[in-house]
């Protein structure tokens, strides 16, 4: 369709009819062969490939017929690709003996620029190889699935034409014709409108284009087969998409593209510069949506953003692992995933700190002074006294430390308050530290060429024999460069300003005891999760290192847990980065919840698509909410069992999607002893990766994950009202089965 298909910001080399997204370059086409393909009883355009103008009713004949004639064109694909593929190998090999041959094997100076010659042309041949790799790999699992969707549409310039929906865009060689669309085509947004008649979409850099919606329908296809053909505005609780969301626990998440919903969908393509927050219940598919959306911007943005421009911000460890499949799924390359935890890693390497989930047990057993301390270090209002601290540095109060080697001084707090408040005044501040760091360079040098002088003599009046001079030289300047280095680190990473005293005193300004307990804790070099942001955000914003600038997109889950305190240290880390933030404002699982979502503008999805009806409806019971709408299965009712009653059934399940959910990491462990059956794994705080199988973890480590059964340990044991948000996060974790268990005995 010309009208659909110029809207397609397709990048072209040459003929390709295959886009690879995640790789501009992987567009790939046997150049200028052509193939024959499979017609079928279809055929009222050139190329074969059936119209809407022949009959709009759902066939699945003619549609099991249509998906035959595809998967033959594929493997003619296929079949011409692989076979270039073991042409050009060999020939790349043979370039390859023949320029060792001619040149060979040594690089004199006289054959260095025949080998600047050569070697560009052989690195371009290569990186086409791997292209062509690529692409033979992604029509490879194309096969099992080329598409799964179709809509039929009229445009007023271009008449009807029934377009497919695939992870990939797929042109038929003989006639360039597109045969499948990429899901993140402008065009396909048609298909996720949900309802025919009129349907307006947006096409980056072009505007708003309006086309009639005939038809739409969604086909169920594994393996190359179609199983079944489902007809027009259909949504999720029907019956097409009940079979396509069977079980999503049963593995690591998987990509929703084919059952993207309108809402979601235009949260999926939204362009705005502007940050975004999406809020919505368990199961609405926040997450899912948020990869689909780094699917998109990479599709979008292709010539400008790879996946090496992206982040996420990942609740736990194992979270990143356990989602890592979902963009290879769609094509794209995995993105990097990090925790707001490792980001300590940017901060004084001298402290140690808290980790999450031990913040988190501390916190449930913390006393008033404790709590009051983190509630202070979360809160806008410690915020706000650090800007304010920065703001006035300029003027007054920078922090330095005195500078020794071994003790003697290198520089002091005097010199470098003259140096930071008199000699550089007129600059900013991050600008002052540097020129002090230039200023501090060749003090450096000199210091550390005396040294090596005087350890030279020292070894050369050793009176028996350990080295010819230059062998006594080259050691002292080892012994002393290796010595020197702690001072070289603090100079390049501006260690002689006291970080840690700013902090202090921004504390001291709110609270004189949070300031004296704090001191003792950077006495002992043992500091807490909540000291993280404030000493990172002071951090950057004074010394100006430690950025990331080149991020440009950040994807941050469970946003609900982070405080104001904790965002603004993000966005400072990440200075050019738009936000995707994901959340639930009652999804909580931390004791003392600090609510910063009030203060942004949110995208809310109030529809609930995974767990079946009665779990979802028995978690709104435990929150009293009203407002969630439940488009999951039918299911069994939440259960009640004996502990000892769970151990017996717990044998005979199989499944590899079983989360048995304790009160804390000491409980978790008791269970696991008490179980002994050696099928069960523990999860412990150091666990990295997403395993299968029967899982025991403490309640806050499960938050985020999915599973097919889930058992609550000693449900009676927690307090209804105080621990409701709690036991919604993690009864909302079972998708099928939910059973309450009673306490082990």
């Amino acid at each position: 369709m010309d009208s659909c298909g110029s809207n397609i910001s397709i990048t072209s080399i040459s003929d390709y009819p295959i886009y690879l997204p995640g790789n501009s370059n992987s567009l790939s086409y046997i150049e200028n062969r052509h193939v024959h393909i499979y017609h079928g009883h279809f055929g009222q355009n050139s190329s074969g490939w059936p119209t809407a103008k022949e009959d709009v009713m759902v066939s699945k004949d003619k549609e099991a017929l249509h998906l035959e004639g595809v998967i033959s064109l594929i493997d003619v694909i296929y079949d011409e690709l692989t076979g270039e593929l073991s042409r050009t190998t060999g020939e790349l090999i043979e370039e390859r003996r023949h320029a060792l041959a001619e040149l060979g094997s040594e690089i004199s100076d006289d054959t260095q620029i025949e080998y600047s010659q050569v070697l560009p042309s052989l690195k371009m041949q290569e990186e086409i190889q791997v292209n062509r790799q690529d692409v033979a790999a992604s029509l490879g699992k194309m096969k099992s699935r080329p598409y799964f969707g179709a809509v039929t549409i009229t445009d007023d310039e271009a008449g009807t034409e029934k377009l497919y929906i695939g992870l990939n865009s797929l042109k038929d060689p003989s006639t360039n014709d597109l045969i499948i669309y990429d899901w993140r085509t402008p065009v396909a947004s048609t298909y996720y409108a949900n309802h025919l008649g009129s349907v307006t979409y947006d096409v980056p850099d072009v505007g708003r284009r309006t086309v009639n919606v005939n038809e739409r329908i969604q086909l169920v296809i594994e393996d190359g087969r179609l199983l079944d053909v489902f007809d027009s505005e259909l949504y999720i609780g029907d019956d097409a998409l009940q079979h396509l969301l069977v079980d999503t626990a049963k593995d690591r998440m998987k990509s929703i593209v084919s059952t993207i919903q309108q809402d979601q969908n235009a949260i999926i393509r939204q362009t705005s510069a502007k940050d975004m927050l999406v809020l919505g219940p368990p199961g609405s598919g926040k997450t899912s949506i948020a990869m689909q959306r780094i699917a998109y911007l990479l599709y979008l943005h292709r010539h400008k953003m790879s996946a090496d421009n992206m982040l996420f911000i990942t609740p736990n460890e194992m979270f990143g692992d356990y989602i890592g499949e979902v963009l290879l799924e769609l094509g794209e390359a995995s993105i990097n995933a990090t925790t707001f935890y490792r980001l300590h890693d940017k901060l004084d390497r001298r402290n140690q700190y808290e980790s999450l989930f031990r913040h988190i047990e501390r916190m449930r057993n913390a006393d008033r002074e404790e709590q009051h301390d983190f509630l202070l270090k979360s809160s806008q209002t410690l915020l706000s006294e650090l800007d304010r601290t920065i703001a006035q540095l300029a003027e007054r109060n920078l922090k330095f430390r005195t500078v020794r080697i071994k003790d003697e001084s290198f520089v002091t707090i005097e010199e470098l308050k003259y140096l930071f408040y008199d000699k550089f005044r007129s600059s900013p501040i991050d600008s002052r530290l540097k020129k002090i760091q230039v200023e501090l360079t060749p003090r450096y040098s000199a210091a550390l060429d005396k040294a090596i002088k005087d350890r030279t003599k020292a070894l050369k009046r050793v009176h028996t024999y350990i080295g010819t001079d230059a062998e006594l030289e080259r050691q002292a300047k080892q012994e002393m460069t290796k010595q020197f280095r702690t001072l070289k680190r603090y100079i390049a990473q501006l260690q002689f300003v006291n970080i840690e005293r700013i902090y202090l005193d921004a504390l001291n300004e709110l609270d004189i005891e949070t300031r004296k307990r704090t001191m003792e804790s950077l006495k002992n070099r043992t500091l807490n999760y909540e000291d993280i942001a404030p000493l990172l955000y002071l951090n950057i914003k004074i010394k100006g290192q430690q950025k990331e600038p080149k991020i440009q997109h950040l994807i941050i889950d469970e946003v609900q847990d982070y405080s104001p305190v904790q965002l603004a240290c993000i966005s400072a880390v990440f200075p050019n980065a738009r936000k995707t933030m994901l959340g639930d404002r009652k999804q909580i699982v931390h004791p003392l919840p600090v609510n910063t979502l009030d203060q942004l503008n949110a995208v809310e999805l109030t529809k609930s698509y995974r767990s079946t009806v009665q779990i979802t409806e028995f978690t709104k019971q435990l929150i009293g909410n009203d407002t969630t709408e439940s488009l999951g299965v039918q299911g069994e009712e939440v259960s009640t069992m004996s502990f000892e009653t769970f151990k017996e059934q717990l044998k005979s399940i199989d499944s590899e999607s079983v989360a048995i959910i304790s009160r804390d990491a000491s409980h978790a462990e008791e269970i696991h002893l008490a179980l002994n059956q050696p099928d069960v794994k523990l999860f412990t705080h150091d666990q990295f990766t997403f395993t299968k199988g029967k899982l025991i973890m403490p309640n806050y480590m499960a938050k985020g994950f999915e599973f097919s059964y889930v058992f609550i340990i000693d449900y009676d044991g927690y307090d209804k009202e105080k621990d409701k948000f709690l036991l919604y996060t993690i009864a909302s974790r079972a998708t099928r089965k939910l059973i309450l268990v009673g306490k082990e005995e």
